[in-house]
This record gives structure tokens, C-alpha cells and sequence, in this order.
């Protein structure tokens, strides 16, 4: 059987844990550091898939991060932190190493007592059963007022008829030094679920579908979003709000009618300025 290879949506440069550092007017300090690491592992029976009895399993886990090291002079703990959960899961770890360290060792769907054994492989020599997960940490936005950072993770296990991925965004308030949260954007959470529901709705309608169809008991409010002058974009996984096959979706909502509402704070308005 042909080797099999991820459908990573990311490029991950087949280098493990190398950095630069760079520093621009900003006042913001980064390290870009990547990893890229195979694995020949021996899984257990229940684990494993027909389509790769003979074939073997390999472990397959890249990353490729941007890092703040500091802001204004600063290291910025709580937005590392944030960064570190996202990407990797990760609440324990105080450091990108310590995070990379841990991230290597584990595979989607894989338990430690699951992996009898492991042996270090590459590209050309990992089995073609592929357990694989990715990670990619950006900066899309500088600006006086805040950093955004996006985060894209990928997982795919071998023999699953797909795999997951999510896209996620933190927002670093520079001058307050702090995550912007919704508990800092909004009064009101119930009235922000109904906004969203409705906006929801509407965009559906104008695509001639049902929101209906979707059967959703209760429509969530998304934790990650990107703030803009004029509107704040919420961003739902597949299967939150859509099937898998719609892919990642947004809803946005536009100051107007937020404000409108009532469920703006006075420090949203004055970061949408």
C-alpha cells in the first residue's frame, strides 16, 4: 500500500525546535520556533484499523509557532498561557519548550498505556497507518491598541473517515495588558445568544436554507472571535453550530446592533474605536 499523508492544511517546516527572534516597532518581541517529529508505534489490537494490518502506525505531530517573548519590555505570562492552552491543550506547561516537549509525546485519540512501543522515524521510513496532529500559532493583527494571534490545530487518526480541526483567536489588550474576554465586551450574555441566534437565522435565510434543519436545543455563544471597528466576528468549529462538511463558520455582529441592545460595555466600545 502507497504511503499515506497527512491533508495538513498548514506547511510545517520539517525542522525540529529551531527559533529566531525578531523585534518590530510595536514594541512586541517574537520567537518563530517549529517542530516536526515521526514515530514508529506499536498500538494496541483494539485500536487498530483493517485498512493497515499489514502497514504498521506511525505518530505524526508538527508545530509551528510564533511566540511573544515580550511586549513593551514585559513578558506577557497570561497571554502566553492563553496560547499555550489553545494550541497544545495545555495548562500545565510554562513554556514553549516545556509544551513542545509534552506535545511530541502524545498522538489524537492515544492513550500512553495505548502505545506499546515507540521508535523514532521520518517522512520516508514512518509506517503508513498515520496518527497525526498539528499545530499553527500566527500573529494577524498588530495594532496600538491589541495583538491577535490565531491558532489552527489539526488531528487526524489512521483509519478515521475524517479528522478535526478547529481555528480559534486570542486577543491581547496591549495597553491594559490582559486577554480581551466576552465578560469585558458584554453586559448582557442572554441577550448576546439571542443576537447571535438571530443573526444566525438570517444569514441562513439569505443562503434560501433553514436554520431549522440544524436542530441546535440552544445556540452558543462562541469563546473565540475577532474585533474590528465596525463588528465583532464570532467563529464556530465544525459541528457546532453546522455538520463537518460546512466547515468552520462565523457569525457576525455589527456595533449598530449591538450597541442597539444594550449589551456593549464602555470598554467594548472604546476597543472597537
Amino acid at each position: 500500500m502507497k504511503k499515506m499523508k497527512s491533508y495538513s492544511l498548514i506547511l510545517i517546516a520539517a525542522m525540529a525546535m529551531i527559533g529566531c527572534t525578531e523585534k518590530n516597532n510595536s514594541g512586541l518581541s517574537l520567537v518563530h520556533r517549529s517542530i516536526d517529529k515521526y514515530y514508529n508505534i506499536d498500538i494496541e489490537d483494539s485500536l487498530k484499523s483493517p485498512m493497515f494490518d499489514n502497514e504498521g502506525y506511525s505518530l505524526h505531530n508538527s508545530a509551528t509557532v510564533v511566540w511573544p517573548t515580550s511586549i513593551d519590555g514585559e513578558v506577557p505570562a497570561e497571554l502566553q498561557k492563553a496560547i499555550l492552552q489553545a494550541a497544545f491543550g495545555d495548562s500545565v506547561s510554562t513554556t514553549l519548550d516545556a509544551a513542545f516537549e509534552q506535545f511530541v509525546k502524545t498522538g489524537y485519540g492515544l492513550e500512553k498505556n495505548e502505545i506499546k512501543s515507540t521508535s523514532d522515524a521520518d517522512s520516508a521510513t514512518a509506517n503508513t497507518g498515520e496518527f497525526m496532529q498539528s499545530v499553527a500559532v500566527e500573529m494577524c493583527e498588530v495594532s496600538d491598541k491589541k495583538y491577535v494571534f490565531s491558532i489552527f490545530t489539526q488531528t487526524n487518526a489512521a483509519g478515521a473517515a475524517h479528522g478535526m480541526y478547529t481555528q480559534q483567536f486570542i486577543t491581547y489588550d496591549r495597553k491594559d495588558k490582559k486577554i480581551v474576554t466576552l465578560d469585558l465586551l458584554f453586559t448582557d450574555k442572554e441577550k448576546l445568544r439571542e443576537l447571535l441566534e438571530s443573526k444566525r437565522i438570517n444569514d441562513l435565510k439569505e443562503q434560501n436554507m433553514s436554520y431549522d434543519d440544524y436542530m441546535i436545543e440552544e445556540f452558543p455563544i462562541s469563546e473565540s472571535f475577532r474585533i474590528y471597528p465596525s463588528q465583532i466576528e464570532f467563529t464556530y468549529q465544525p459541528y457546532d453550530i453546522a455538520s463537518y462538511a460546512e466547515g468552520i463558520q462565523t457569525v457576525t455582529l455589527f456595533y449598530y446592533d449591538m450597541d442597539q441592545a444594550g449589551i456593549l460595555t464602555p470598554y467594548a466600545k472604546k476597543i472597537m474605536e
